[in-house]
């Protein structure tokens, strides 16, 4: 009995001190998940193979094929297709695009990654809400993430829904089908789309950016010319006799090391060269144009040798034999925190880094050296085939507004990727085989017939994610066979009494979940509280799959802070959001959606 408590309280103690360093956000979630499996195998709650079975784990498997599959659709140009689509059903009224953006987040979400779904429509979501004056950007970008989540609720390719069915295979239990989460997640779409076209629009703000100083993401290069002073940080400088720049290499001037300015263009013969393209083993001369991004100051023009040069159009130098795009900070990248020189994307792919936006607020001297933050928008410039390949294979980055840019598109391709998506997922609904086999057929098939090359494969996969999926795994079995789930559960529902009715016990798991949700992601939270639902409904003779469903349920519904959950976070720069509006929409819609999930559950699983 001592040894039983000793192991009981070992796991409890691993468990609250992964969750302690997941709510403080001081250690990342991979090394939160290796750290947890670790503890485990150390402390010897569970046998070490045991613990190493977390990385071999069909939902592993699963998850990485929503990622690869997720790349490959974008890569091949079919959520193009899907965001032109977008647009041709949405204009004419707010409400029909709250309805049809609102409509199409939810239902991208059901075969795609969360964030991507979101990341897909913003661009044309933003370009139609910025060119037709009936609608407000600020009105629809909540509503686009909030529909990405409510789908999520509708579909196992979730990660809170496949941990969750991880944690039931973990106690010997069936896990969930793909059609499972369909009864209980078609009513929260449903109720949840009419809440945010009906009542949603009177809770955003209603300022909007043609009331303020014009905002970052717009189509065409004079627009970006007004967002961002291109007029005001673009400058044309020759070289004069004696200047201290002439025999420097061209392709490393040292302006931007020297004195903060971005070299974007040089100017020779009345032909311009964007850096990428200078020649290698060219040297300045006199006479020679620089075009440089940044504000310029008397006195270094004259410490350089410098003398301005004026031109009545100089923004179409920086799109001749070159394109513009304006991208955002993609969550679940890890740019946040590091500057535009440590991503290396002069180095690696030919980029420059024009402006950053940042809160209404326009940097453009030693961009190159400034630490980037969540809500940043960046203004690049490079060859349309850099771009194109910066896009492609750097998951950092979500597109906003491009000039100059013209993707390759390959029907075959396209439909290759469609197929791959079929074969992941048809089998598995078909109940022919396991979703983990049919997924990996999927990704197979995707990087067979050129869809996603391998090396894209692996970029295109959130290791961090994986990782914390893969070390947690393994609690969920610890925290069953040595009965630290049941010890917590009968604890946690023991004001409940013995004889609580099951939609009591479903809306305590379901409560808590969104709780937690809102401070360590609904990934996070399901894989702590999934094994102690588990436990709870096997103390009250319930059906454990009903009681994780309220787990998974309460894991998506991330509406009431911006760092809940990344397609959040993703839309509050574009959107120009405060805190509190997240609150202000997310807090109602959450009220109205709890019940609608406890009777969902009560009428299917309880």
């Amino acid at each position: 009995m001592p040894s039983v408590m000793i192991a009981i309280w070992l796991t409890l103690g691993i468990a609250v001190a992964a969750t302690v360093l997941l709510i403080s956000g001081r250690v990342r979630g991979d090394v939160v998940g290796l750290l947890v499996a670790a503890a485990l195998a150390l402390s010897g709650g569970i046998p070490a193979k045991e613990v190493l079975r977390g990385l071999g784990n069909p939902v592993i498997v699963v998850l990485i094929a929503v990622f690869v599959l997720t790349k490959g659709l974008e890569l091949t140009g079919v959520t193009d297709i899907l965001g032109r689509t977008l647009t041709r059903w949405a204009g004419g009224s707010e409400k029909r695009l709250l309805t049809t953006t609102f409509g199409m987040a939810a239902l991208l979400s059901l075969f795609m990654n969360t964030i991507a779904a979101a990341a897909v429509l913003l661009p044309p979501v933003a370009a139609l809400a910025r060119r037709d004056p009936c609608f407000s950007l600020r009105k629809v970008l909540i509503p686009l993430a909030y529909g990405t989540l409510l789908g999520g609720t509708a579909t196992l390719l979730t990660t809170a829904n496949l941990v969750t069915s991880a944690a039931l295979e973990a106690h010997g239990c069936t896990p969930y089908g793909v059609l499972d989460f369909l009864p209980v997640g078609l009513p929260l779409v449903f109720v949840g789309g009419l809440f945010i076209v009906w009542v949603a629009p009177h809770l955003l703000p209603n300022s909007d950016v043609r009331e303020e100083p014009p905002g970052p993401h717009r189509w065409t290069l004079h627009d970006l010319g007004v967002v961002y002073p291109l007029d005001e940080g673009l400058h044309l400088l020759r070289l004069r006799e004696g200047s201290s720049l002439v025999e420097r290499p061209a392709r490393r001037p040292g302006l931007a090391r020297e004195l903060g300015w971005t070299p974007v263009a040089l100017l020779r013969d009345e032909r311009a060269y964007p850096m990428a393209r200078i020649p290698r083993g060219w040297r300045l001369r006199p006479g020679d144009i620089w075009l440089v991004g940044g504000r310029v100051s008397p006195e270094a023009l004259e410490a350089y040798g410098l003398e301005v040069v004026s031109l009545d159009e100089p923004l179409p130098l920086i799109h001749e034999q070159a394109a513009l795009i304006e991208v955002t900070l993609n969550p679940h990248g890890g740019a946040v925190g590091k500057t535009p020189q440590e991503l290396r994307l002069r180095r690696d792919y030919g980029v420059l880094v024009l402006m950053v936006w940042r809160q209404g607020r326009v940097f453009m001297n030693r961009v190159h050296h400034l630490p980037l933050q969540a809500g940043d928008a960046l203004l690049l410039h490079g060859p349309p085939g850099n771009l194109q390949r910066l896009l492609d294979e750097k998951e950092e980055f979500a597109l906003l507004a491009q000039v100059g840019l013209r993707p390759s598109r390959n029907r075959a391709k396209a439909l290759a990727a469609i197929a791959a998506m079929l074969i992941a997922l048809l089998p598995a609904v078909l109940g022919w085989m396991p979703l983990a086999l049919s997924a990996l057929l999927g990704m197979l098939w995707a990087m067979l017939t050129g869809v996603i090359h391998p090396d894209q494969a692996y970029q295109s996969v959130s290791w961090s994610v994986i990782f914390l999926v893969a070390g947690m795994i393994p609690l969920a079995r610890a925290m069953q066979s040595t009965g630290a789930a049941a010890l917590v559960s009968e604890a946690m529902l023991r004001p409940l009494g013995p004889h609580a009715p099951a939609w009591a016990v479903a809306a305590a798991f379901l409560v808590l979940t969104v709780a937690l949700t809102q401070i360590i992601s609904g990934q996070a939270a399901a894989l702590i509280l999934a094994p102690l639902a588990i436990a709870a409904a096997e103390h009250h003779g319930l059906d454990p799959r009903g009681l994780a469903m309220a787990v998974a349920v309460g894991a998506s519904l991330a509406f009431l802070l911006p760092t809940a959950h990344p397609a959040n976070l993703l839309v509050m720069g574009p959107g120009h959001y405060q805190p509190r509006d997240y609150l202000r929409v997310g807090l109602p819609l959450t009220l109205v959606l709890l019940p609608v999930a406890l009777l969902a559950l009560q009428w299917v699983w309880l």
